[in-house]
């Protein structure tokens, strides 16, 4: 490894390093040593061909995208890593190889890449909101701020406050997203971390879930009973 791609390689994992330490969700640097990204294109190509098959599949590919990137320093541009990940989720997997190619997936990915210039995105993490009214211009938030802040931005987007939908039971909730974080429950439940893990000791107890251990953070993986 000549010395600029190492000393780009040690920044890139020193961020990561930064990140899980500061959020409490893992982010293993050592994926950079150890299985780096060869070509990132061809996994933003493939979360956009999971989405041709519908929102929800599409939010459960990239969550498991995430843990086998973060969690478990998989190669994610690996194309077999990616089908796996398209099978373990409920995706039509022929369906799913021939998008990863198509011309919709790619103009796709060309839109989002156009929204990020046009807003000037040149940070992670950023957020862009836009209302219903498309004449409308969109609002850029970059950095990470208090759940409360971005709910405060919605509401001055409507004009008006909006009624949030009942949470569903904790355990509802892991049954949908299948393996979250202690910190994800903590912000969605607005429980201190503290209460989250009691919580979840005692679905542990119950074999509901089990704990995932990692480098940062707590880990849970709902199970089918």
């Amino acid at each position: 490894m000549n010395l600029r791609k190492r000393t780009n390689t040690e920044n890139l994992a020193s961020v990561w390093e930064r990140t899980a330490s500061r959020s409490g969700m893992s982010c293993d640097g050592d994926v950079w040593f150890e299985n780096p990204i060869s070509t990132p294109y061809i996994a933003s190509i493939a979360i956009k061909a999971a989405e041709l098959q519908g929102r929800r599949v599409g939010l459960r590919f990239l969550r498991k995208l995430q843990e086998l990137l973060f969690l478990q320093k998989q190669n994610i541009s690996d194309q077999s890593v990616l089908v796996e990940c398209a099978n373990s989720v409920g995706l039509d997997v022929d369906e799913f190889k021939r998008d990863i190619h198509s011309e919709s997936a790619a103009k796709a990915l060309q839109c989002d890449l156009q929204i990020t210039t046009e807003m000037e995105v040149d940070q992670i993490p950023t957020l862009v909101f836009f209302n219903q009214n498309i004449e409308d211009e969109g609002m850029k938030v970059t950095g990470c701020y208090p759940y409360d802040v971005y709910v405060k931005i919605i509401e001055e987007l409507l004009g008006d406050k909006p009624n949030p939908a009942p949470l569903p039971s904790l355990e509802e909730f892991l049954k949908q997203y299948r393996f979250v974080a202690s910190v994800e429950i903590s912000v969605v439940y607005n429980m201190p971390i503290q209460d989250v893990e009691k919580e979840m000791k005692k679905l542990l107890f119950k074999q509901i879930v089990v704990l995932v251990p990692v480098k940062y953070g707590t880990f849970w993986r709902y199970t089918e009973k």
